[in-house]
């Protein structure tokens, strides 16, 4: 796999000027608009509005971007899983000689490359506002921010490869986001609710992904502690990438040019 080919992945992927430009409202629109609204709440009633900063903000921050991240990054993967053959273009890639496998992996580090600038300068904006908005709250430390922007890498990443190597299984853009999203924030978090699943609820990436987050929600609200050894997480995690990639890459290799 060629640097170039790899930059020909972003470049197609950041041609589609709609998915780049919504990528960019989820990633750090999103985040930039709720800080804003709680600081002008904040500052026209400080009695009943807090300031939207310190550590409460910090999480509440991550969670947003991660949540809106995650809409961006599967719909990102999705369409660089399904982008040649909707397109027509991959008969032309495979006569080229390339290998298909190599046609396929290219596909994560390009969209990966539009991704993650816009999740940086999403995080850029959630740990100004945690600081710059606190107030007399304390504010995240170095050691949480660099956790957290970890954790907050790692969700999107992981997202992205996930999309990928299961649109490219299926062939279909619009059901892999349509699954994907209904699954992550929908039918999971119902699932990790149901006790009688007992241990094989541990094989839910959306409980392992939460295990992982360096500031979790506290209160009634909060997601249940599903996977209580980060070894664990960090294993269902890889587990359930490597089996997308291997889908994925498979399908690539074996679908009719």
């Amino acid at each position: 796999m060629s640097g170039r080919l790899v930059g020909a992945e972003w470049l197609k992927l950041r041609k589609r000027r709609p998915l780049f430009w919504w990528s960019l409202v989820l990633t750090v629109g999103v985040v930039t608009t709720v800080f804003t609204i709680l600081e002008i709440l904040h500052l026209a009633n400080p009695v009943h509005h807090g300031p939207p900063g310190g550590l409460d903000g910090f999480s509440g921050g991550m969670m947003g971007l991660v949540t809106a991240g995650s809409i961006a990054a599967i719909r990102i993967g999705a369409t660089a899983g399904t982008a040649d053959v909707s397109t027509g273009v991959f008969r032309d890639l495979v006569a080229t000689g390339r290998p298909r496998w190599d046609l396929f992996i290219a596909r994560v580090p390009g969209s990966l490359l539009l991704l993650l600038p816009m999740v940086t300068l999403g995080f850029a904006v959630v740990m100004t506002g945690s600081i710059g908005f606190a107030g007399q709250l304390p504010t995240p430390t170095g050691w949480m921010i660099a956790r957290g922007y970890g954790w907050v890498v790692l969700f999107t990443s992981f997202d992205v490869v996930v999309a990928l190597g299961f649109s490219s299984l299926i062939g279909s853009r619009a059901t892999t986001i349509g699954v994907l999203i209904g699954w992550q924030h929908i039918a999971s978090p119902l699932l990790e609710q149901v006790k009688l699943l007992g241990g094989a609820r541990q094989a839910l990436f959306t409980g392992a992904l939460d295990r992982l987050n360096p500031a979790p929600a506290a209160g009634e609200g909060a997601p249940p502690i599903i996977i209580h050894s980060a070894t664990v997480a960090a294993v269902v995690l890889v587990a359930w990438m490597a089996l997308m990639l291997l889908v994925g890459g498979w399908r690539t290799a074996t679908r009719d040019a």
